[in-house]
């Protein structure tokens, strides 16, 4: 493909700056340390990123409504997650807060800028979805509760709201003089500037009633304290998918109102969560579960308005962009100007350069896991995430003969960077394709998109000449005509059984991957047990997929606890949909005469379902593996499953450091 007539690859003026491309990183670094960030930054940067927005709202985002004199933990000018920042009517708010943050934002946009991207810094204020662990009251225009945490926010006065708006002015003056490119104000995912503009969350009757009110003073104000030069852009939500909110059609009339002031629009949907008001809605940070492009529709609305009002702008959407071939495809539509992504450059550093150039096959795609949000970059496409320059093991001397047994994620990775380095590998494993349990699990319907990782690992274990030896067994005579100096062993876990007396066959989730069902017709029981995380959805879905009555049994509180908060209410909308009963804090005594008898774990009060059967999702067990005894020969090691059932991305990273330190 030639790049000079790729879309994505085309530069972009924007106000005072010109884009070298359509690639927009967006903010999704707020909880990297200041050690890994830098390092985190560069590499993408230099990878061809056109824009990275960066959160640097340290000024804001804890403004509080306490008067002046209330100040606490602050060292320096600098404030702790516990303490109380200088007041914005408090000359020691710029003077000291906002002066004593310049060499953070500085180096901020220093790191970007070098590599010739253009850098922004995003000011969000979380408003009424504020943690409890922030030990700051949660604010919105109105107390109508948040959707994240339930809590019941401080209806802001209108001498607040205008201590708001200096505390905004203030932040967006630091970040314009310590040299980022441009400023952009978060107005969405139901934090405090979506509230403001919701009809539903904002149910005012004075000067700062839902609409556009308070964006144009903010903007107005922003643009005379930083002047003409710096970029201006807002990221508006595009929809807010609940009877009373804003709708496309809304957001694009605040969008021709605001745009006066504006560079440029940002445009995403969803919120924290996805549940709004307790009902499923779409979460900005969307699992592999939902669409790609949840707000391109959205955007396009919006975009057509502006045109229509003579407004254009340049318009940036982002939301499960993946792909090389959807964003080019946005491009080609007009929906968008830019393209932006956080996750996906958490997966592949070189989502940019790789787009841009054409080489869409070697795009290594962010299978929406989302692991990145539950711990903050642990991603299992790419365990250097938030680690640049942690595996960059020295070049083995001598190189060493590794035998690797187990194909799955952790034996891939550790045999393809072992290989990479210069080892001579080989890569045993009794099934016939690279994989392990992910290509079984990757062939149901709920974790099809998965499968991206598995061509992953399958690609770097032939880029990197490993020496791939399907369907043979690892035993004491193949190890001993293979010789090697060193054996990693990556067997992986098998299934847990059942933990209480039945009087026939109990399936476990492994079975049904390999294809087996119960009886046709009969209504099925799923034990989950104490297993906290996907496994027990999985075999509720393939077996409601199929048209049975299942009962969804945990003795946990809740179902899928240890579950990222985002993919478990796309999960459970899933699963309801399809007709299953959950059955949560209730475990399995016993099975007999087709009836399951149970327990309630707290209260212990007894009880029965009637079943034709039943399949266990009670997790795994590490397959026993004798390596690492005193006298053995040469060096042996354990990983992945095989060490400690775990997730894939603590299996990945494991292989990936074994991999890398050999």
């Amino acid at each position: 493909m030639s790049t000079c007539a790729d879309p994505l690859a085309q530069p972009l003026r924007i106000g005072s700056r010109t884009l070298r491309n359509r690639m927009v990183m967006t903010p999704h670094l707020g909880r990297l340390g200041a050690g890994r960030l830098p390092a985190y930054l560069s590499r993408r940067a230099e990878a061809g990123v056109a824009m990275a927005i960066l959160p640097a709202g340290m000024g804001v985002m804890n403004m509080p409504v306490y008067p002046p004199g209330i100040v606490a933990g602050l060292e320096g000018a600098r404030g702790d997650q516990d303490g109380v920042p200088y007041h914005p009517r408090d000359e020691r708010y710029e003077t000291k807060l906002l002066a004593g943050l310049g060499d953070v934002l500085a180096g901020l946009a220093a790191t970007v800028r070098r590599h010739g991207a253009v850098a922004i810094g995003q000011i969000h204020h979380p408003g009424a979805e504020r943690s409890w662990d922030g030990f700051s009251p949660a604010l919105a225009p109105s107390a109508v509760r948040g959707d994240e945490f339930g809590t019941v926010p401080h209806a802001l006065t209108g001498a607040e709201i205008g201590d708001l708006i200096e505390a905004y002015v203030g932040n967006a003056g630091a970040i314009a003089a310590n040299g980022f490119d441009g400023v952009e104000l978060h107005a969405g995912h139901g934090y405090l500037l979506n509230r403001f503009i919701s009809p539903y969350y904002n149910r005012r009757t004075d000067e700062w009633a839902a609409g556009s009110t308070l964006l144009v003073r903010l903007l107005q104000r922003i643009r005379e304290r930083i002047g003409p030069a710096p970029l201006l852009g807002l990221r508006l939500q595009a929809g807010e998918e609940i009877e009373g909110g804003l709708t496309p059609e809304l957001s694009a009339r605040i969008a021709c109102d605001i745009a006066p002031y504006l560079d440029y629009l940002s445009v995403s949907i969803g919120n924290h969560n996805g549940l709004r008001d307790g009902r499923p809605s779409t979460p900005y940070t969307s699992p592999w579960l939902t669409a790609h492009g949840p707000a391109v529709e959205g955007a396009r609305v919006i975009r057509t308005a502006l045109a229509e009002a003579g407004l254009a702008r340049p318009l940036l959407v982002t939301g499960r962009i993946t792909t090389a071939a959807f964003a080019r495809e946005i491009l080609e539509r007009g929906d968008a100007d830019l393209i932006g992504a956080a996750r996906a450059y958490i997966a592949d550093p070189d989502f940019a350069v790789k787009a841009i150039s054409g080489r869409d096959e070697e795009i290594a795609r962010c299978i929406g896991c989302n692991e990145c949000v539950r711990v903050p970059l642990s991603c299992p496409v790419n365990p250097d995430a938030g680690r640049e320059g942690f595996h960059d093991g020295p070049a083995p001397e001598p190189p060493k003969r590794i035998v690797v047994v187990g194909a799955g994620p952790a034996g891939a990775t550790a045999a393809a960077t072992a290989a990479e380095r210069g080892h001579e590998v080989i890569l045993l494993d009794r099934e016939d394709a690279v994989g392990g349990t992910l290509r079984r699990l990757v062939a149901s319907p709920m974790l099809a998109e998965w499968s991206a990782l598995v061509d992953k690992l399958e690609r770097g274990v032939r880029a990197a000449g490993v020496d791939f030896r399907p369907g043979m067994e690892a035993n004491a005579e193949t190890l001993a005509e293979l010789a090697p100096d060193t054996v990693i062993w990556a067997v992986g876990a098998e299934p847990l059984t059942a933990p209480f007396p039945a009087d026939a066959p109990v399936l476990t989730t492994s079975d049904l991957l390999a294809g087996r069902r119960p009886p046709p017709g009969v209504p099925v029981v799923v034990v989950g047990g104490p297993e906290t995380h996907l496994e027990p959805f999985i075999a509720a879905e393939l077996l409601a997929g199929e048209g049975r009555r299942v009962w969804l049994l945990t003795e946990r509180r809740a179902h899928g606890e240890d579950v990222e908060p985002r993919s478990l209410n796309g999960l459970l909308a899933r699963l309801a949909k399809l007709g299953v009963e959950f059955v949560p804090m209730t475990a399995v005594t016993a099975w007999s005469d087709g009836v399951v008898h149970t327990e309630q774990v707290f209260s212990g009060a007894a009880g029965r379902i009637p079943a034709g059967a039943v399949v266990t999702a009670i997790g795994r067990a590490a397959i026993p593996v004798a390596a690492g005894n005193e006298g053995d020969e040469g060096e042996a090691y354990v990983i992945g499953d095989a060490l400690a059932p775990r997730r894939i991305t603590h299996a990945v990273l494991e292989g990936r450091r074994f991999g890398a330190m050999i």
